[in-house]
């Protein structure tokens, strides 16, 4: 019996390399894949904390503004609120007062004028009763 000829090693090492070099572009993809995920899950879990944490915040300013002390305060500060036998006294300081004094002068300016004075207010002004 004749017995096949035998392959050389080199054939065969270059086979497995290909089988190899195959299986690992086969790999390539679903790996890149599994990285973005890892990544993005790392995000969203960023993200989820974030918005944890302002959810806490608003929980916490609801408790506050249903708290009757500070709609209280809110309302003295806001709005003039003062209770019966109160005096409100505000206090101001140096650029609050030169603003206000800034709006009211605009106001007058934006103002009309007053009306000319008609005839019985001329003739009641010229007879000294105005």
């Amino acid at each position: 019996m004749k017995r096949p000829p035998a392959l050389r090693r080199g054939p065969q090492i270059v086979i497995l390399l290909l089988i190899m070099g195959l299986l690992g572009a086969m790999l390539i993809q679903p790996t890149r894949q599994l990285l973005e995920q890892r990544q993005r899950i790392a995000d969203m879990a960023s993200h989820l904390t974030k918005v944890q944490g302002a959810n806490e915040e608003l929980r916490a300013r609801i408790e506050r503004l249903q708290d009757p002390d500070h709609i209280e305060q809110q309302a003295r500060e806001q709005a003039g609120l003062v209770k019966p036998g109160e005096t409100a006294v505000r206090v101001m300081t140096p650029s609050e007062q030169k603003l206000e004094a800034k709006e009211q002068a605009e106001m007058a300016r934006k103002a009309p004028p007053p009306p000319e004075p008609g005839v019985i207010e001329r003739f009641l002004d010229f007879v000294g009763l105005l």
